[in-house]
């Protein structure tokens, strides 16, 4: 049985006097004695204090030190700095180097590439008009009758835009296509030069403003009003060949 633990016991305690064994003895008593605790914690607290009133201060580290710790927390600045400036260098040169390839060697999203793939039926329009230039160099398929809307309206449902006054059929010719009847009408227009107008019925109804596309021989403006789509074909200017389709188109509405 252990010894009763004493008022000498405690102030030990709090002195850090005792050996292992009696410290556990005297917390054990500390434990069961709510009060007691209460006043060695005070106890306690004040001897840290006192402690630390009096504790001797810390030596300054030495001047070289203190350089040396400067001059490593500039070295890893530096190195901090050096490397985004590596990361913006290196981001710079992959775009730089794509513009560059873009212009010399064709790399990167053409014009083509970046439009809107067309409609099926602009590729139907792109051979009409191919068909007829190639029948403008036969004789023996040159000449048109008279040009008559109204009747290819009643005959095949599709309804032609009036051409300008100063426009001249020159041919016009029926062709099946995926959807039905097509219509190519080869025009001389003034300014715009041989053209072609392409009129089909389309596969679905759909509301397409005047979009230009461009192919390797010629370029064409496409629209779609409803159930039926439009092409001019040419090889005039962009704006012109745009203006003029979408005078066109005007005039369907």
């Amino acid at each position: 049985m252990s010894d009763p633990i004493t008022e000498a016991d405690l102030l030990a305690y709090v002195d850090e006097q005792l050996d292992p064994a009696r410290r556990i003895e005297v917390e054990e008593h500390l434990a069961r004695d709510p009060e007691a605790a209460t006043r060695i914690m005070a106890d306690l607290k004040d001897r840290d204090a006192l402690r630390l009133l009096h504790a001797v201060p810390l030596p300054r580290p030495a001047e070289a030190m203190f350089a040396a710790a400067t001059k490593l927390e500039r070295a890893l600045g530096w190195q901090a700095f050096g490397l985004k400036l590596r990361r913006v260098a290196a981001v710079a040169a992959l775009v730089g180097f794509g513009w560059f390839a873009h212009g010399q060697v064709g790399l990167g999203i053409s014009d083509s590439e970046a439009s809107p793939k067309p409609p099926a039926f602009v590729e139907d329009a792109l051979h009409s008009h191919e068909t007829g230039l190639l029948r403008a160099r036969m004789t023996s398929q040159t000449g048109v009758g008279a040009y008559d809307p109204a009747e290819i309206l009643a005959e095949t449902g599709i309804q032609l835009p009036a051409l300008p006054k100063d426009w001249q059929v020159r041919d016009a010719q029926v062709f099946p296509s995926r959807y039905g009847h097509s219509i190519e009408v080869a025009i001389d227009a003034g300014d715009l030069g041989r053209v072609s107008l392409f009129a089909a019925q389309a596969h679905a109804f759909n509301v397409i403003a005047p979009t230009l596309a461009r192919f390797d021989t010629a370029k064409a403006v496409y629209w779609q009003t409803g159930q039926l789509a439009y092409a001019l074909t040419g090889t005039g200017s962009d704006k012109a060949l745009e203006r003029a389709a979408l005078r066109l188109s005007r005039k369907l509405q």
